[in-house]
């Protein structure tokens, strides 16, 4: 089987298109907190692994996520770097191409829940703060 080649070029090429296909992955973080926990790492191995796996020739993107706690000077990078430690173990663990990877952070700017209007999701602040202190993953199409 060939192995796919990913290159600097080539993610250029992609994301000039909007992702094809996003899913959210559960993986959550402590409020503040960009440390990837066991129970992180095991949802990243059942979720994130196979979805990857099976868009196998498309570039991906991992984009983090905050709540609305906090100055987006402080959410932004944070999510950041929640993205970049997904990242870092999908390379380093799974032996994914660093090249392949688009990170992004968006802050508390794309939730899931409506912080405002938790109840409307059946779920109360702090549950609704928590689905957004998640990481996602997106595939670009080819």
């Amino acid at each position: 089987v060939p192995q796919e080649t990913f290159s600097k070029q080539g993610m250029d090429v992609a994301v000039t298109k909007p992702t094809a296909i996003t899913k959210p992955v559960a993986i959550r973080f402590e409020s503040g907190s960009s440390e990837l926990t066991q129970r992180a790492k095991k949802q990243i191995d059942d979720q994130m692994v196979p979805f990857i796996e099976n868009n196998g020739k498309a570039y991906i993107e991992i984009s983090g996520n905050t709540d609305s706690v906090g100055s987006d000077a402080v959410n932004r990078p944070l999510s950041q770097r929640r993205a970049s430690v997904v990242v870092d173990y999908l390379v380093k663990q799974w032996d994914f191409p660093a090249a392949r990877f688009r990170v992004s952070g968006n802050g508390s700017s794309k939730p899931i829940c409506n912080e405002g209007n938790p109840g409307a999701d059946g779920l109360s602040v702090e549950d609704c703060r928590a689905e957004n202190r998640t990481t996602r993953v997106g595939v670009f199409s080819q």
